[in-house]
C-alpha cells in the first residue's frame, strides 16, 4: 500500500472507516497495574482496567511502544505518517524515531515522517483525519507533510479532569493541591499548552461551570465552527450536553464523540472529557 497512518496508543479511534487506500493502524502502549500487565488495544476491558486501577495500592504507569513494534508498523506502506502521544508524557515518539533511523540505515528511499502531536486523544484523531483527507489528493511526500504541519498548528486540545488522582500518582501534579481539588469538588480545566505539557487554565466548582469554562476557552483560542472531537472517559451524558451547547452557536459544525482509549481513560480518569477542534476554520 502506499500511505500509512501510524499512531500510538494515545490515539483513541480505533479504525478509519470509509478511507480508501490508506493504511491506518495503531501501535499499543503498555499499562501496567502492580504485577499486571495490559496491552492498549481493542481488546482491552477498559472498566476492568480502570477498576485495577483505582484498587491498586503500589506503582501504575505506562511503557512505551519499542522500535521494533514500530519497525513492523513502518513496514507495511510505502509512504508513511506517524503521529505519537506528546513526549512529555510518553517516551513513544522517541521509539518511533529509532525506528524511522533504523529502516533508512537499510533504505534510505523509504519515506517516513514522524510527528509529536504534543497532545494525545481527539488532537491526535483531527490530524488522523486531516491526513486522511490530505491522501485522497495525491500530494508529494513533502507536500503532505508541509500541509499537516501546517494543519497542526491549528489544532488544539482541552480537557476537564474530575480527579487528579493518576496524575499525582505519576508526580504530574502536587499531591496536597490535588487532594484539595478532589475534597471541594473542583472540576480542572486544562489544555495542552504549545510545549506539549498539561497546562491548568481554571479551578470551576461543579460541573456546569467546567463546561462553561471549557465552551468559552475554545471560542477565546479561535473556534469558529470548524471540526470538534470529544472523547470520554464513561461520560457520555457530559459529551452530549457539550455537543448540544456547541450546536445552539455553530449549527453546521461537526462534531464526533468517541470513548476514550486506555491510555487517555487513565489521565482523563472516570467522568474526565477531552475535547479537541480546529480554531480559526469555518464551516
Amino acid at each position: 500500500m502506499k500511505y500509512g497512518i501510524i499512531t500510538d496508543s494515545g490515539c483513541d479511534l480505533t479504525e478509519l472507516i470509509g478511507i480508501q487506500n490508506v493504511l491506518f493502524q495503531r501501535v499499543p502502549l503498555t499499562l501496567r497495574v502492580g504485577e499486571t500487565e495490559y496491552v492498549d488495544d481493542t481488546s482491552l476491558d477498559i472498566k476492568l482496567y480502570m477498576e485495577d486501577v483505582k484498587q491498586c495500592t503500589s506503582h501504575t504507569r505506562s511503557a512505551a511502544p519499542s522500535p521494533a513494534a514500530w519497525i513492523d508498523a513502518f513496514q507495511q506502506a510505502d509512504e508513511i505518517i506517524a503521529i505519537t502521544i506528546t513526549s512529555t508524557l510518553s517516551g513513544s515518539n522517541n521509539s518511533a524515531q529509532v525506528a524511522k533511523e533504523t529502516i533508512l540505515s537499510k533504505d534510505p528511499s523509504k519515506k517516513i515522517h514522524i510527528i509529536d502531536s504534543l497532545s494525545a486523544g481527539p488532537e491526535i484523531t483531527l490530524l488522523v483525519y486531516k491526513l486522511a483527507e490530505l491522501m485522497q489528493k495525491e500530494l508529494s511526500f513533502d507536500e503532505l507533510v508541509d500541509q499537516i504541519t501546517q494543519y497542526q498548528e491549528k489544532t488544539h486540545l482541552l480537557f476537564i479532569l474530575e480527579s487528579l488522582e493518576n496524575l499525582i500518582r505519576n508526580g504530574r501534579v502536587n499531591k496536597h493541591i490535588g487532594k484539595l481539588v478532589g475534597m471541594l469538588g473542583i472540576r480542572i480545566l486544562g489544555r495542552a499548552s504549545a510545549e506539549g505539557e498539561l497546562e491548568v487554565l481554571h479551578k470551576c466548582r461543579g460541573r456546569k461551570k467546567a463546561y462553561e469554562a471549557l465552551l468559552s476557552s475554545m471560542i477565546q483560542t479561535g473556534y469558529n465552527g470548524g471540526k470538534v472531537i470529544i472523547s470520554h472517559c464513561f461520560n457520555e451524558a457530559g459529551a452530549n450536553h457539550l455537543r448540544s451547547q456547541l450546536l445552539e452557536q455553530f449549527p453546521k459544525c461537526s462534531i464526533q464523540i468517541m470513548p476514550t482509549g486506555g491510555l487517555c481513560s487513565y489521565y482523563a480518569e472516570k467522568d474526565g472529557i477531552m475535547l479537541a477542534f480546529e480554531a480559526g476554520i469555518s464551516i
